[in-house]
């Protein structure tokens, strides 16, 4: 993939969608809902068309603040998921990224929760809002086990507030690496439909 990959989430009618693009414009995923699931679950495609399908994120509990989401592949291959830590993340957001054992290989944290709060808060107010979501951007980012930053996930400033950009810190294997897109695409989909 090349860098910076762009993150576009939207939250439509009946189903929320995002997709990713590397810095050329070529799609990398495009991610959709499931509607009317007991357990959430999300399709990921490799671009709208939805002819090849990447993998499925699939919830292991109804509605649960330590859900863990399944990454799913063609041949119903688990190869990973990523989990919220719990209720203690509803202020600093936290969520840990494993591997297909459930082996813990990295974890993504809330960088300024302060600016969640307030684009969440006033964020869907007329022209204030506007200006909340050109003016306060979350950013998240993936570190490994050992403290080393792999990815950054920040909020491009936007009158919509529907637009991330992805960087890549360090060097990372194609297994860390989908692992890691996978976590950073579910968590979007999570924290946008919590506020």
């Amino acid at each position: 993939m090349d860098y910076p990959v762009t993150l576009n989430f939207k939250k439509i009618a009946l189903a929320k969608q995002a997709t990713l693009t590397d810095c050329h414009g070529s799609s990398i995923a495009y991610a959709r809902q499931k509607l009317l699931k007991l357990k959430e679950e999300l399709e990921v495609f490799e671009d709208k068309t939805r002819t090849r399908r990447v993998c499925n994120i699939k919830a292991n509990k109804v509605i649960d603040f330590s859900a863990a989401y399944q990454f799913i592949s063609e041949n119903d291959q688990c190869f990973g998921s990523v989990q919220r830590k719990g209720i203690l993340s509803l202020w600093k957001a936290t969520y840990f990224i494993n591997d297909s054992s459930g082996h813990q290989l990295a974890t993504i944290r809330e960088e300024n929760p302060f600016a969640k709060l307030v684009d969440s808060l006033l964020g869907g107010l007329p022209f204030v809002g506007f200006v909340c979501n050109y003016i306060f951007n979350s950013s998240y980012i993936a570190k490994s086990k050992d403290g080393t930053e792999l990815f950054r996930l920040t909020k491009v400033p936007s009158f919509w507030g529907a637009l991330f950009k992805i960087d890549k810190l360090a060097e990372v294997t194609p297994d860390e690496e989908i692992r890691c897109m996978m976590s950073l695409l579910m968590m979007i989909f999570l924290e946008k439909s919590r506020g």
